[in-house]
């Protein structure tokens, strides 16, 4: 009698049985890291991980259902988005980061325009950022620049503490690409947003 194999352990699991019906309405053709890895097939197949799993991809799959002709015509940007996303949530254990690459894996689905020309961008994005970085973006977006002072600032601007937690999500953003500083102004550095930010938005937000 033949092995059971590693992916045939994960798809054994309720939860990921529901990934997979999900990923198979996307034609996607992942394999998720938890199949190589033990440690994760186990945390996979326990009750919080499995739980949080299962929901996800429940309310994905009805999104898919109730949008399924739009499937048919999904471009090859969507496909990045919408994979990325899922397979991400196989190694992602935190619930708000969960409703972040769901909203992604949705929006992506049916805002096709969120993701031309910038599917590879946005994947690194979804994937790599915490929740409380895309909370930070829906908060802040509407300044033109931020700035590290603890000193007053024009109109337009906010200030950043230094030394406070804000300062260490701003870091983050930088190091994904999202925000960037043109150039040094007096005593302060100003960054101002990435343009992907826009469309990274339209994938995030609710609704």
């Amino acid at each position: 009698m033949n092995e059971v194999t590693p992916i045939e352990k994960v798809t054994s699991n309720v939860a990921v049985k529901g990934a997979a019906n999900t990923i198979a309405v996307f034609g996607a053709t992942i394999t998720p890291l938890a199949a190589f890895v033990p440690f994760l097939v186990d945390a996979l197949a326990s009750g919080r991980q499995g739980e949080r799993l299962e929901q996800m991809f429940a309310e994905l799959s009805a999104i898919t259902t109730v949008h399924s002709e739009k499937l048919k015509h999904l471009s090859d940007d969507q496909y990045k988005v919408v994979n990325e996303a899922i397979s991400a949530a196989f190694y992602t254990i935190n619930q708000d980061k969960l409703d972040l690459l769901k909203r992604a894996a949705a929006n992506a689905l049916l805002d096709g325009e969120a993701v031309s020309q910038v599917s590879d961008a946005l994947s690194r994005a979804i994937r790599d950022m915490s929740a409380a970085e895309a909370s930070f973006i829906m908060r802040n977006f509407k300044y033109e620049m931020l700035i590290i002072t603890d000193t007053e600032v024009t109109e337009g601007a906010i200030a950043i503490r230094p030394r406070s937690n804000d300062e260490i999500i701003l870091s983050g953003l930088i190091n994904l690409g999202l925000l960037y500083s043109r150039q040094p102004r007096w005593d302060i550095v100003a960054y101002e947003w990435s343009p992907l930010v826009v469309k990274l938005i339209r994938l995030i937000k609710n609704g």
